[in-house]
């Protein structure tokens, strides 16, 4: 059984696979530097790994063409000894075994969010594979299939030439055409159409396949928190294993890659986790010089309460964090003077001076910040600000020190893309950084990726209301909308995946708020070779009930090889690609003409 459906058989795999071949070499582990679910999921492993006393070394890579650097030959059928490597959010979507030649003497494990997961590395005959993929997070996940997964990869033998993840939609066509010409014939229902792909089991795997597949890209729980289910479960767990685990989440939600409602669940789940440490009041007596007894909170604690949705609230102020967050800027429209004249109303309606609002939030009036919440939540519904507040995660030290696990979320992932090549692939030292500010004990580090985000919000919050206000910025086409961005100065700061994503969904909620249409929205923006553009498509935030996911990827490759320009495919995101500056109007009609 390829296919693990429990964190422990799986870790159990691991560790003695990675045992049996660590006279030869240690385990590799390669991280995504994506996003911040997999520095939590690394973080995590290494403990649960070093407390089994098992070698490995870490090697982060931002696209599949940078892991042979590392591997060279030894993933290859020509190695003559044993090898296991370990892929953190990356790699289950695309075929392993096939992409990377894995040799019968390697073993590949993949914890991966990403969805959905190849079928050829879920099928119980690639033994060279093994995917973290458990039967009750699936079907919990946002997108759900009314069928057996497991299965169909069973039955890939039963059209092996044609079962290619990115070839997938024209490899089956003929298969799905048969099968319509035979509902043309049954006008009675489904019921004998069924029977009919029934009968013939290469007609039902290209009908599955396909659907499977046209679901489009999504996400699965985060990778983070498997990775604590599985410190928990082996009793391995501490308080800061289960902080990074709540940074996990947040990211999932903070870039919009899952459902409110799966959201509430995993908070719900992390909470009890966090009442069940007693962490919350972790206090012990402290003696002073003067013989006073005082109690004061012994170490870190976490705790769990209803947030504003106002980014870096912490290390900004006030009248800067509603300005620019996504939530109140789109709603308002801070970019206008209307807007401003607005929200400034809003701060005179609660009685907060805007003297006041405009310092740092720390050297705030202790009164302002006790009455903000009740203030938001009487005045914020008058101006249709109606779920201004949300359920998260707070890091606490002593009784002045808190940050929330959304601003280490904004300032770790600023960190990871400070130093970016155009093809993605990000400086090993910069990881480093990024890794390091996850600590608890270095919240420098974590404060300048806290500065270079709310440098990335302004920079958003200008290039959106510049596609807003200015005619013709924004095309729009019968599919999707596209968006170009010119500014040198900004594309410096947006030329980024998450970046350039966020951007995105900033632009989509600012045209919904004006009653437009919603659509899929691809964004431009040149890198910093500015002969090369990096193209990210947004779909929107996933909701509940729905039917699909993005979609983009296959369209994205297909379109790019027949503009005949040079590009880059290899992120691990199929809706994110790098193109040839020159070729952006030819793939634009190209992606169209595939949608149509």
């Amino acid at each position: 059984m390829v296919r693990e459906e429990s964190i422990e058989s799986f870790y159990t795999r691991l560790r003695d696979s990675a045992l049996a071949s660590a006279s030869t070499s240690p385990l590799l582990v390669f991280p995504s530097t994506s996003d911040v679910d997999s520095l939590c999921a690394l973080k995590i492993m290494g403990h649960v790994l070093e407390s089994d006393s098992v070698r490995y070394a870490c090697y982060p890579v931002s696209s599949f063409k940078e892991i042979y650097k590392y591997t060279g030959d030894n993933l290859g059928p020509a190695a003559d000894e044993p090898i296991t490597i370990l892929l953190i959010n990356w790699g289950c979507q695309r075929d392993l075994k096939k992409v990377l030649e894995i040799g019968p003497l390697a073993r590949v494990f993949v914890v991966d969010s990403h969805r959905p997961v190849h079928l050829h590395n879920l099928s119980d005959q690639n033994d060279r594979v093994i995917v973290l993929y458990t039967r009750d997070d699936e079907q919990q996940a946002d997108l759900a299939y009314d069928f057996d997964v497991s299965a169909l990869a069973n039955a890939s033998d039963l059209n092996i030439d044609g079962d290619d993840f990115e070839d997938e939609e024209s490899d089956s066509e003929s298969e799905n055409d048969d099968i319509e010409r035979e509902e043309e014939e049954d006008r009675d229902g489904m019921r004998k159409k069924r029977r009919r792909a029934s009968s013939d089991p290469v007609k039902l795997f290209g009908k599955l396949k396909r659907e499977y597949y046209y679901m489009g890209t999504f996400h699965g729980k985060p990778s983070g928190c498997l990775m604590y289910e599985l410190s928990h479960f082996l009793r391995k767990n501490t308080n800061a294993l289960l902080w990074l685990a709540c940074v996990a989440l947040t990211d999932q939600f903070v870039h919009e890659r899952l459902t409110d409602e799966r959201y509430q669940a995993g908070v719900m789940e992390l909470e009890q986790h966090i009442n069940s440490s007693g962490n919350l009041d972790s206090t012990t007596s402290v003696t002073l010089k003067d013989g006073t007894k005082v109690t004061a909170p012994n170490s870190s604690r976490i705790a769990y309460e209803y947030e504003p949705r106002l980014m870096l609230l912490q290390e900004w102020n006030l009248f800067d964090s509603m300005l620019c967050s996504s939530y109140i800027a789109t709603k308002m429209k801070t970019w206008s003077d209307n807007g401003i004249m607005k929200m400034q109303f809003l701060l005179g309606r609660m009685g907060f001076a805007r003297e006041e609002c405009k310092q740092k939030f720390q050297y705030m009036s202790i009164e302002i910040k006790r009455q903000m919440k009740d203030k938001f939540e009487r005045f914020l519904p008058e101006f249709g600000l109606t779920d201004f507040y949300y359920r998260g995660f707070l890091l606490l030290h002593g009784y002045s020190s808190r940050v929330s696990a959304a601003d280490v979320v904004y300032g770790v992932t600023a960190l990871l893309e400070s130093f970016e090549e155009s093809d993605g692939s990000c400086a090993s030292s910069q990881f480093g950084e990024a890794y390091d500010a996850l600590s608890l004990t270095k919240l420098d580090k974590l404060e300048t990726g806290m500065r270079q985000a709310i440098k990335i919000q302004r920079s958003i919050l200008r290039q959106g209301s510049a596609a807003i206000t200015k005619k013709g910025s924004i095309r729009s086409g019968s599919k999707f909308r596209w968006v170009k961005l010119e500014d040198s100065a900004d594309t410096k700061l947006l030329c980024h995946p998450q970046a350039l994503t966020k951007f995105g969904y900033f632009l989509m909620d600012a045209l919904r708020e004006k009653g437009a249409r919603m659509k899929p929205l691809i964004c431009v923006c040149y890198t910093q070779e500015r002969s090369k553009v990096l193209i990210v498509a947004i779909c929107g935030k996933p909701r509940l009930g729905a039917v699909q996911g993005n979609a983009f990827g296959v369209a994205f490759r297909s379109s790019a090889e027949e503009t005949g320009a040079e590009f880059f495919h290899e992120l691990f995101e199929s809706s994110w690609i790098v193109l040839d500056a020159v070729a952006v109007n030819l793939f634009m009609i190209r992606l169209t003409q595939k949608l149509l």
